[in-house]
């Protein structure tokens, strides 16, 4: 089975760019997604025209016509649970699901209770069955389906915080180390679940809303969280064939692991400006949140820089991978990248996923492998 997966999308009618040479730099790159079995990506906001606005700091929402749009650009499933969901509350999470049945683009990660926010949807294609996942760990407060309480499907994390009160006074200013770990009962919840789906399903595949996004992140403790791998290795290890990781809005390192496949984070594919998500909202303000600082520093280089997945389930050396870098523009939509750029891509891709795993190797047509070599030595 070929997927051809990409990272968070929100769509809300904006201009496309048209094709005008599929093979030019500068081109839409809408076209990457024609390819293959299935198409993934995360809907990183829900569609609705009503519900009540929740209070966060960035709260949004664009038109339930952008669910016919997903499906015109090909998507055949995208993961719901993630931490802009319920943003316009549960009548706005409803209101994307009928949307999204109407324009037969199927979903995962929401629901009325917890055991329909847990549950996968089993698509097939290619003569196999798909069990697909959707949970949320970077989870804004109620956001999670209980079994009274309609919600998205979590994996929760517990935190603790380490300083140095020495290194503090010489140094202060410096943010504490953040320990992070999976909360047990969340993990094991969802192990369950994997093996029964993969009893009865050829692959199993779960999309994580996870890490933290760049610009909040200290170099000194990236690009992963303490909590990613090791969970991400449990979901494999109960019968997941791949994991596909969001939230960060940029590349992280991918890893093989036992039989299946990690990426941790996929970036952006298409990002519209929205309600609730505008360059006037991208503007630090004297009187505006706190954190309003920050908001400027996530349009930086990361955001734009992403890809398209190519994954292949079923091989006999298991999964297999190769990204087709992809730019985002001014306004965060996708483009056939320079080669300079995609080489540039491609590098710190490498790069990044080496200090994971030493054997990996980045070839210039994007195919990611294992070097057995360095493996063994």
């Amino acid at each position: 089975m070929d997927l051809t997966i990409v990272g968070d999308v929100v769509v809300s009618g904006w201009p496309r760019r048209p094709v005008l040479d599929p093979a030019g730099p500068g081109s839409s790159a809408l076209g990457l997604l024609r390819d293959g079995d299935l198409t993934i990506g995360n809907l990183e906001v829900p569609l609705t025209e009503s519900g009540q606005r929740a209070e966060k700091l960035v709260a949004m929402r664009a038109p339930a016509s952008g669910a016919a749009e997903l499906a015109g650009f090909g998507f055949d499933l995208v993961s719901l649970a993630m931490n802009h969901a319920l943003d316009y509350g549960v009548q706005g999470m409803r209101d994307t699901v009928r949307a999204l049945d109407a324009a037969g683009v199927g979903h995962a990660g929401f629901g009325e209770t917890i055991t329909e926010a847990r549950t996968p949807r089993v698509v097939s294609a290619a003569g196999k069955s798909l069990a697909f996942f959707s949970f949320c760990s970077a989870l804004p407060l109620g956001f999670n389906a209980t079994a009274d309480r309609a919600g998205i499907g979590a994996i929760r994390v517990r935190q603790k915080f380490e300083y140095d009160s020495g290194f503090l006074d010489e140094t202060p200013g410096t943010p504490p180390f953040v320990h992070s770990s999976a909360h047990e009962p969340d993990v094991r919840a969802a192990e369950s679940l994997i093996r029964e789906a993969k009893r009865r399903n050829d692959f199993v595949a779960v999309a994580l809303h996870w890490g933290v996004p760049f610009c909040y992140l200290p170099e000194a403790q990236g690009p992963l969280a303490r909590y990613q791998q090791p969970l991400a290795r449990r979901l494999i290890d109960a019968g997941a064939d791949l994991i596909i990781g969001h939230h960060p809005h940029c590349l992280h390192p991918v890893e093989f692991y036992a039989h299946g496949l990690i990426l941790y984070s996929t970036g952006n594919f298409v990002f519209d400006w929205c309600d609730g998500w505008s360059r006037d909202s991208m503007v630090a303000k004297e009187d505006a949140h706190p954190f309003a600082p920050y908001k400027p520093a996530l349009l930086q280089g990361p955001w734009f820089e992403s890809a398209v997945f190519r994954v292949g389930l079923g091989g006999a050396g298991g999964p297999t991978l190769r990204l087709d870098p992809i730019e985002l523009d001014s306004d965060s939509q996708p483009i056939l990248p320079r080669p300079e750029v995609a080489a540039s891509i491609l590098a710190k891709f490498a790069a990044a996923s080496r200090e994971l795993d030493p054997s990996i190797v980045v070839e210039d047509d994007g195919r990611v492998l294992r070097n057995t070599i360095v493996e063994e030595a």
